[in-house]
């Protein structure tokens, strides 16, 4: 009777959560697996100081709608993984001078993790193939090891001095896994909605692409390291993107992009606001396609908020991320700025995984923990105008000791630092009205005919490395000149934002008061991992555009089917 009782109390205190971790297969798979490399790898000359197991389950629905018809719709399952294996001490190790914990693929072309088996009672299949690629990273550090012992020995002067890994608290936290996960978006409903909604570019026969995309996601992540960390949790996402374009009569090829993101498909825009967001972008693009080619530009311009978020996530925000100072490739723009004035007096940026929305939409960039397992925290880059911190991971950097969360990473790379949700406020925000004024000024004062508006751009590229030039290249999709002498705006095409990033934030004099979401997916060194951009309307009284590069297509000699 006394057994009964206690065995009662002992279910009565497990919660649901301890009970789903320990029947959670995979982790402790893990965690016995990464016990034992440890203590075999420990018996070696060269033993690891530290090593994690880092798993990701991906469930993806991917449907896509081209003018009114189905062209794919798949639904895929995949889990990766990728051990990290550090040797040397936390003063040199083997990722010193380099990121990535493996050698390059040479069929993928890209450093890559190994493919677990999905089924959880596949054992002996699972641990074969984590013993197969810990082995593999583990051979790999001992030849990084030795570059690195090579390399320090002739570092310049002005190298990084801060420890290649920082300490932390090992955590803990555990999130059970979803229940009928391919019950939760129907597909053949939403295949009959992506119908509808691209049917309607198929009323516009210019349009060489009319394509409606709904990707949903359940991304489920697994962390353990010899430290005793072990964080596992669940990303839930859908975003719908409607994509169309045409070709102007000189060859030159017009895009306009729409998407929509929320954590629930369930809470996705309905089918008409979709339908009447397609019929805009038709619009737009016609209207485009009658538009005059811009001649190259320099003066003020007035950047939208999704214009300026492309704009701060590219040119910006890519470097303050702290990992980029370490290496010696990349031009450091910023690593010795701390204190001084990067943006107008009033400005400020901050980088926040941890918010789940902003002015009500749900944002693309947040997670709790980050892919080293170290919780998520807000990190206020820029204050009042001035520089004052960086995007840290586990790698510190001279005057920067500590992580805050910020190492991010897709599919079979090492994380390294990354944005999330990136936003941009202003302690004196102007209206709309006032900054289109404070625009037609600035065009008078420089003695322009004209300003820019920048309304829509669609991506970018910047160059950071100190081999190159210091550059940056936004690609705008809508663009009106603004005149100074109140004749009526004029759409122009063929534009792109080009310039070097100091002379550029310098040139920003005043932001609005409307600030808008850009939801995005970045690609870099680590993978393509979800982020955000949030800011307002900026003023900028200096820019430079260039043509953009003239296409040798010309229009097609047949006309498209159903036009005859």
């Amino acid at each position: 009777m006394i057994k009964s009782k206690f065995l009662l109390f002992l279910l009565l205190f497990c919660s649901p959560v301890a009970m789903a971790q320990e029947q959670d297969k995979l982790l402790q798979l893990l965690k016995s697996e990464l016990t034992y490399s440890m203590n075999e790898l420990k018996k070696q000359a060269q033993a690891p100081y530290y090593m994690n197991l880092r798993a990701m389950d991906d469930y993806t629905v991917n449907v896509t709608s081209s003018f009114g018809a189905i062209a794919s719709s798949r639904e895929t399952r995949m889990r990766t993984l990728v051990p990290q294996v550090r040797l040397g001490s936390l003063e040199l190790d083997n990722f010193k001078y380099n990121s990535q914990g493996a050698a390059q693929d040479p069929r993928r072309g890209n450093v890559s993790g190994v493919f677990l088996p999905l089924d959880d009672e596949t054992t002996e299949g699972i641990r074969e193939a984590i013993w197969r690629e810990t082995l593999k990273r583990y051979k790999f550090a001992q030849q990084q090891l030795e570059v690195s012992k090579t390399k320090a020995t002739v570092s310049v002067e002005d190298e990084d001095k801060a420890p290649c890994f920082s300490g932390v608290t090992a955590e803990k936290y555990y999130e059970a896994p979803l229940d009928g996960i391919d019950k939760i978006v129907d597909v053949a409903v939403w295949e009959k909605r992506l119908n509808e909604v691209s049917a309607v570019f198929k009323a516009c026969p210019e349009l060489q692409q009319g394509m409606a995309n709904l990707t949903f996601q359940v991304y489920r992540t697994y962390l353990v390291s010899s430290e005793g960390a072990e964080v596992v949790q669940n990303r839930v996402s859908a975003r719908v993107m409607l994509s169309a374009s045409l070709k102007a009569a000189d060859g030159m090829v017009l895009p306009l992009n729409m998407d929509y993101f929320a954590y629930n498909p369930d809470e996705l825009p309905g089918i008409d606001r979709m339908v009447a967001d397609a019929k805009e972008m038709t619009r737009r693009l016609l209207a485009l396609r009658d538009a005059p080619v811009a001649d190259p530009f320099t003066g003020p311009a007035i950047l939208s908020g999704p214009a300026s978020g492309v704009f701060f996530h590219e040119i910006f925000g890519h470097r303050i991320e702290g990992q980029r100072m370490k290496s010696e490739s990349d031009g450091q723009t910023f690593k010795k700025m701390i204190g001084q004035f990067v943006l107008p007096e009033g400005m400020h940026v901050y980088d926040d995984p941890t918010l789940r929305k902003y002015a009500g939409e749900d944002l693309n960039g947040f997670y709790k923990y980050d892919d080293q397992g170290v919780k998520a925290e807000r990190v206020d880059v820029v204050v009042n105008g001035k520089l004052n911190d960086f995007l840290m991971t586990r790698t510190p950097i001279d005057g920067h000791p500590r992580t805050n969360g910020h190492a991010r990473a897709s599919d079979g790379f090492d994380p390294v630092s990354r944005q999330s949700n990136l936003v941009i406020e202003t302690s004196n925000p102007k209206t709309p009205e006032e900054l289109r004024q404070l625009l037609i000024e600035e065009v008078k004062k420089q003695g322009k005919e004209y300003g820019y508006f920048f309304k829509e751009v669609t991506s970018g590229f910047t160059f950071t490395g100190k081999g190159g030039t210091n550059s940056f290249n936004v690609t705008p999709l809508e663009v009106y000149k603004v005149f100074a002498d109140g004749r009526p705006d004029q759409l122009v095409r063929g534009v792109d934002l080009i310039g070097t990033p100091l002379s550029m934030f310098s040139n920003i004099i005043y932001a609005g008061n409307d600030a808008r979401v850009f939801t995005g997916m970045c690609g870099a060194e680590s993978g393509s991992i979800p982020v955000t951009a949030i800011s307002p309307t900026i003023l900028v009284n200096k820019v430079e555009t260039q043509r953009k590069a003239k296409s040798q297509d010309i229009l097609p000699i047949l006309p498209a089917p159903g036009t005859k």
